[in-house]
This record gives C-alpha cells, structure tokens and sequence, in this order.
C-alpha cells in the first residue's frame, strides 16, 4: 500500500513555497557601463536566495526583435529564440543558478548593445530590469610635435580615451604609408616593416590594456622625422586614427 507525504513533507513544501513568494528579483539599480570591446556581467539575484536550476530563465530587450537576448530552458540555451546579434555571446553562470544568481555575461560588447534588459522568471512571476551603456574609446595622439637629436630615443605618445584594453586588437604604426610597426594579440608582426626601422621599434604591450599604444623608437636618424599614425583597425569608435609630429635635429 503506497504510503502519502508525511507532515514534514507537507511543511518543507509549505516553507520553500513561502521563501519563493517572499523572495524578490533584483538587478543593479545602477546602470552598467563599458566601453565596446570589452565583456560585461549584467548582476541580477534572487534575494533571499532560491535555486532556479530548474526554472526558465529569461533575459530580453524590448527595443529588438527577437526581442530574446539569452533565453534558458531545460538546463541550456534555446538558440532558436535568441536573437542572432547576441549568438555565442552570452552566458549564464550555471553553477550559481541554485543560490538564486541569474546575471547574465555578454561577451565583446558592441555599441548597439545598449539598452535596457529585462531578466525574467516566468513561472516564479518574477522580473527585473537593468540599463546597459556601452561607449567608445577614440585614438587620441599628439598636438604638440615630438623633438628629438640624432641618435637619441623617441617615444610617439598615443593612446585611447577613454582607456580600453586593446591587446587582442591589431595596433598598426605606419610613416608616410610604410609599416613602422604592428603589434595584433600582444605580439609583434614585423614582416612587412619598412627597412628603415628594422630592429629599432616596440610599444609597451602591458600597458596595452590601459589603452596605451604608444611607439618607441631608438637610435633615431633624420629620416624618421615626418608625420606618424597610429591606427586600431577594428575598434569600434568613429576615431581609429591619432597623428604625431617627429622632429630631428642635428647632433650638437
């Protein structure tokens, strides 16, 4: 004879019941901001905290269509709601979805990321919402000329602002169009540098992720004077490009 729940069965689902009418869905109040290349967690939790492991988890953007940004289900993914600008760019952190954390990762940010998101808990009735603003970083270089003499070393200041991890980007330094040096996933790529600056250039790759893309150059001659550009192909910025002066004068 098959035996019913007993009393303390009844009251831990009572109790859980309880916790989950009385917890509440809360994302940062704050709106999140990041500069376009870079990864973001957008923080939203259960408070007090509830597994959701078996619960459908939502995150939308009213403003898009599909409006799915990252839609979870049956333990994964759905792919076939996701809206394909954020295909494989999103995640959830599955190891903390039973402590009630239900932030959502995006991974390399575009400027059209920008929004505000939804996160949503069907069937627990629950939904909160968090703004998310991604800026841009322009290549800035130098107003004022770089004055060296001969045989001395010359650093070409350039960098962006705001500052903005470009190591996994391509940095490209060229004078009056030769290569001078390149630079693509912190390392240097020097075969097609112009012969003049063999053996004679390198930037700072670990401050690379504080934007600096700055140019070092030894044993300057006369002819390294002209106009220098500094260049990130693949940033996102309506600024790519900064320009510096070198000025050599004579050994006195």
């Amino acid at each position: 004879m098959k035996r019913s729940a007993g009393p303390m069965l009844i009251i831990l689902s009572l109790l859980t019941d309880a916790v989950s009418a009385n917890s509440q869905l809360i994302c940062s109040h704050q709106p999140i901001t990041v500069l376009a290349g870079d990864d973001v967690i957008l923080p939203c939790h259960l408070e007090p905290p509830i597994s959701v492991s078996d619960e459908t988890v939502e995150w939308t953007r009213p403003d898009i269509d599909p409006k799915y940004v990252h839609f979870h289900q049956d333990g994964r993914l759905m792919f076939d709601y996701q809206n394909p600008s954020y295909y494989l760019r999103t995640r959830l952190f599955m190891d903390e979805l039973m402590t009630g954390n239900v932030s959502m990762k995006i991974f390399k940010v575009k400027v059209s990321d920008t929004g505000r998101y939804q996160c949503a808990l069907p069937s627990l009735q629950k939904e909160a919402s968090i703004q998310l603003i991604v800026g841009e970083s322009d290549v800035i270089g130098s107003d004022k000329p770089v004055t060296v003499t001969v045989g001395d070393n010359a650093i070409l200041p350039c960098h962006l602002e705001p500052p903005s991890n470009v190591r996994t980007l391509t940095v490209e330094w060229t004078h009056d169009g030769e290569y001078v040096h390149v630079s693509r996933h912190g390392k240097d790529y020097l075969t097609d540098q112009d012969e003049n600056f063999r053996g004679r250039t390198s930037v700072f790759h670990e401050e690379m992720i504080r934007g600096n893309i700055s140019l070092k150059l030894t044993n300057v001659t006369e002819l390294d004077a002209g106009s220098y550009t500094c260049f990130v192909p693949k940033l996102q910025s309506q600024v790519r490009r900064g320009f510096i002066n070198l000025t050599v004068g004579e050994y006195s």
